[in-house]
């Protein structure tokens, strides 16, 4: 019976992996409570009884704004998410009938009888609302429904996390399969998703971080098909508007574009385009803009507005032109300062996996890629530099987004592991021990260790 149901759960990749989600976020309910020095982190430790979680500081503003999105239009109102508002949108329709039933439970006699009309007031709700500046305009405290108004959308927000959590697995098992990597070798690079820091840090909050890892896969999946000539030009340009739209909920899948480039100059070996690609790209290109243009346009047509706050705030990729404005010895110390920033980052998030890439890479340096992964594998390599470059010149640094580059890295890693097992210089059984090993150090570590990484 034990063997019928691991077999169930294995064939079963959407219910093998939602466990693996259930397991791996309760685990870290009774993970050490991270730092609390003044700037190691942007949130606060939300107690449950011996467990508890992070709550990142932007879940009060998200789940506020996704209780009325409305606001992001209204012409009085600067809604700081205005430029994102997919993610919203999507957790208000899943919230609407979680509020229905949460409208209803809080009417009951039971309800009452056990005093949860003691927990629908929450002072501090009000108080973190009402220090956004962006919101004061709403006299938020003098609102005393918040809980009853918010913890609807909060909910739809975990859901909404597992559910982006849960594609990016599923894409990364289509993916690699794509390319006949072993499952065991599949399993393995999973735990760097599902048990990482990110999921951490950011599974319990009202936050657009799941798609570090969805970003990347659904990027390198698309590239693919592409690749391997599995798509016409209308699947191409329905992918184009698909990720344009997408670029709505995490600005991250503006690369897409460029990964699109790239991929169709390796596909026929070239530095620069024929006429033909040249049409295909500037086709795709329009239409790879519509979802955000529109988005733009409207929002100037209901609110008078579009904000950024990307840019506005964080000066992102514009920190360029600042400082250029001001001198070029300006721009030098600059780019030099966050240069080392953007260091630190890669060094908290991306080392053991630089460490394992360059192992296997002198294991693998004497093999010929085989020509069935060759183009995929070269494409990779360049997504990487161009990830690298595009996180480096954007001016706000942060190992949540350095992060994105360790599932581009673990598809790497998956072909060099692969093609190091097909030439037998890795013995499949030796090497299912060793994943084992490191799985359950990887594990424990990320479980016990103290807190999730710095968020600042």
């Amino acid at each position: 019976k034990i063997k019928f149901v691991q077999k169930i759960i294995l064939e079963k990749s959407w219910l093998k992996y939602s466990l693996m989600i259930f397991v791996f976020t309760l685990l870290f309910l009774f993970s050490p409570k991270p730092k609390t020095s003044i700037g190691t982190y942007c949130g606060e430790y939300i107690h449950l009884n011996k467990m508890g979680f992070v709550l990142f500081c932007d879940s009060y503003q998200y789940t506020y704004l996704t209780t009325n999105p409305s606001l992001m239009l209204d012409s009085n109102f600067v809604a700081v998410r205005q430029n994102r508002p997919l993610y919203i949108y999507i957790a208000h329709v899943i919230g609407l009938p979680i509020k229905f039933a949460v409208d209803k439970i809080v009417t009951t006699s039971f309800f009452e009888s056990i005093g949860g009309n003691q927990y629908l007031h929450q002072p501090i709700i009000n108080t973190k609302l009402k220090s956004s500046p962006f919101l004061k305009k709403y006299n938020i405290q003098n609102q005393e429904n918040l809980v009853l108004d918010m913890l609807p959308f909060y909910i739809a927000y975990i859901i909404l996390n597992f559910m982006v959590l849960l594609a990016s697995l599923i894409l990364l098992e289509k993916l690699l399969k794509q390319l006949k990597v072993d499952l065991f070798i599949i399993h393995f690079l999973s735990l760097f998703i599902v048990s990482s820091g990110i999921v951490k840090a950011f599974f319990y909050s009202a936050h657009e971080q799941m798609f570090t890892f969805f970003t990347p896969l659904f990027v390198a999946y698309s590239m693919l098909l592409l690749i391997r000539k599995r798509l016409n030009s209308t699947s191409l340009l329905f992918i184009t508007f698909l990720n344009g739209i997408l670029c709505l909920a995490y600005g991250s899948f503006i690369l897409y574009f460029p990964c699109m480039v790239l991929a169709m100059l390796i596909m026929e070996n070239r530095i620069f385009p024929s006429l033909d690609q040249l049409k295909i790209m500037s086709l795709n290109a329009l239409v790879f803009v519509i979802p955000t243009f529109s988005w733009i346009f409207i929002c100037h047509h209901f609110s008078g507005h579009y904000y950024n706050g990307e840019i506005s705030n964080f000066r992102e990729f514009v920190w360029v032109i600042d400082t250029m404005s001001i001198g070029f010895s300006t721009f030098i110390k600059t780019a030099s300062s966050y240069s080392l920033r953007y260091l630190h980052t890669i060094l908290l998030t991306l080392i053991p996996f630089v460490v394992g890439l360059l192992f296997l890479f002198n294991k693998s340096k004497s093999i010929k890629i085989s020509s069935e992964y060759s183009h995929f594998f070269l494409y990779l390599k360049w997504m990487v530099a161009l990830f690298f470059f595009f996180f480096w010149v954007l001016g706000y640094y942060n190992f949540r987004l350095t992060y994105t580059l360790v599932p581009i890295l673990l598809l790497i890693i998956a072909i060099l592991l692969q093609t190091l097992l097909i030439n037998k210089i890795f013995l499949k059984e030796t090497l299912r021990k060793n994943l084992l090993f490191l799985s359950i150090v990887w594990i424990v570590w990320s479980v016990l260790k103290y807190g999730p990484f710095p968020f600042q």
